[in-house]
């Protein structure tokens, strides 16, 4: 069993390294990637360590990575990459571990878009160390029920969804342009690419897009992936199937991942998602030795 995308605390994960190598082993996963958002820090505590005691399965180098492609924010998955060169790039790019102000700024964006749609929203004192700014907006948003004409039901009960609506559907009320926020995807791939890694387009059927196969077409056509996350915990099967046979069709690489975040989801299981991944390490064979 494999499983290529997780993350620890290093990002937005509960569990510490210890716990994500401990709970991959109890579940069986043969081969792993720790993909913590926008840095590589947990890859370079593994330097340091002796983790055999902990996981006796494959470790592969990862992480996923905030990007702007076609006016839509979506994560990039990079895998096999050397570990020093992508640390120093996100600590640059990305701040890691810095002050974000961005959060501020993401937050004005917002409001200032509610104003201008008409759409009911207390008057919210902000600073980014209360966390981030879909939490507070959404939840006084759904206080005023005038709203809920504006949204879809799923926007309207998934706050997941609406965030991805804000960053990737421009038609969307509350749309953002992240272009000046994270680099664009073309950058993120070249930087993964010269660090001798490959690049993915992570769980794709996650973003409100127009249309998924032009969108995938037109990442081909520019070069940005070199395969794409065809199993995922919430994918159906149907999705499942046109992701495989896009890959087969434009000779792209397949990888799986369950998204796990150690508590913070629990039912989303490490390797098996929510019960039925259990992907095998054959759709991987072909590019990871």
């Amino acid at each position: 069993m494999i499983d290529l995308h997780t993350h620890t605390n290093y990002s937005d994960g509960t569990w510490n390294l210890k716990e994500l190598l401990e709970n991959a082993e109890k579940n069986g996963v043969k081969i792993l990637a720790i993909t913590d958002h926008d840095n590589v820090k947990v890859h370079k505590e593994l330097q340091n360590i002796d983790y055999s005691n902990m996981f006796s399965g494959k470790l592969i180098a990862g992480g996923e990575f905030n990007a702007v492609f076609n006016n839509s924010k979506i994560e990039l998955l990079g895998y096999g990459f050397d570990v020093d060169t992508i640390d120093k790039w996100t600590d640059d790019i990305y701040n890691v571990n810095k002050s974000k102000p961005d959060l501020k700024e993401e937050f004005r964006l917002m409001m200032e878009a509610c104003h201008k749609n008409n759409i009911k929203v207390d008057d919210i004192e902000y600073e980014p160390s209360m966390g981030w700014p879909i939490d507070f907006i959404f939840e006084s948003i759904k206080k005023y029920d005038e709203n809920r004409q504006l949204f879809t039901v799923k926007e309207w009960d998934d706050i997941d969804h609406f965030f991805r609506c804000c960053t990737c559907n421009t038609d969307f009320p509350l749309y953002i342009d992240f272009s000046s926020q994270v680099p664009n995807a073309k950058t993120v791939t070249n930087t993964i690419r010269n660090a001798g890694g490959k690049v993915f387009v992570a769980h794709l059927f996650t973003y409100p897009l127009r249309d998924y196969i032009s969108y995938l077409d037109k990442m081909r056509e520019e070069n940005i992936i070199d395969g794409i996350e065809v199993y995922y915990s919430n994918f159906t099967d149907e999705q499942i199937n046109i992701l495989e046979a896009y890959c087969r069709k434009h000779n792209l690489l397949m990888s799986a991942g369950s998204d796990c975040h150690g508590n913070k989801k629990p039912d989303r299981k490490i390797g098996t998602g929510y019960g039925n991944m259990n992907i095998s390490e054959d759709i991987i064979k072909n590019w990871c030795q």
